[in-house]
């Protein structure tokens, strides 16, 4: 018994030693935070720029994609795929380094875009798993849906933007 109650309060006694080190955030006070620690996503470049290098030339390879009806699962796999991308693209709207983003009409627009390309991919998706019942109509209407919400984007906070085309 006596060597049970030493185990024990020994077991205490590093206990209580551990236990103000383990409560401690890492790094002290004072000293700076890894930059993994304040990581967060930010801009690199500006609005225009972004739409310009990422989201056009984005949009084009879709544009270009779905110019016929797709042939074979290539090319349905071609439309996902670049469907897939421009919905990915539009998550980094949600972020951008301009003051309408405070406005709640960005967010609400930049998810419609992006529904609305994840809704194409969607389309193709299940073109590509089903080719014998591939609906290429169907996506088509999605793709319309999407040019309807980019400029729709594009009129309420870039009336110099140009006229996104099916």
């Amino acid at each position: 018994m006596n060597s049970l109650l030493r185990r024990l309060l020994f077991a205490a006694g590093v206990i209580a030693m551990v236990c103000p080190f383990a409560a401690q955030p890492i790094g002290a006070p004072g000293q700076p935070q890894s930059p993994a620690a304040t990581a967060r996503p930010e801009p690199v470049v500006d609005n225009g720029e972004f739409m310009d290098l990422f989201l056009k030339s984005t949009y084009t390879e879709l544009q270009l994609a779905m110019a016929a009806p797709p042939a074979d699962r290539k090319a349905w796999a071609a439309i996902y795929q670049k469907a897939v991308r421009l919905a990915e693209m539009q998550n980094l709207l949600f972020f951008r380094d301009r003051d309408e983003v405070k406005d709640p009409r960005w967010a609400e627009h930049t998810a419609a875009g992006r529904q609305a390309a994840a809704d194409v991919a969607n389309a193709a998706l299940f073109g590509l798993r089903n080719v014998a019942k591939a609906d290429f109509a169907t996506v088509r209407q999605k793709h319309l849906a999407l040019v309807d919400a980019c400029n729709a984007c594009h009129k309420t906070f870039a009336r110099d933007a140009p006229t996104i085309k099916p």
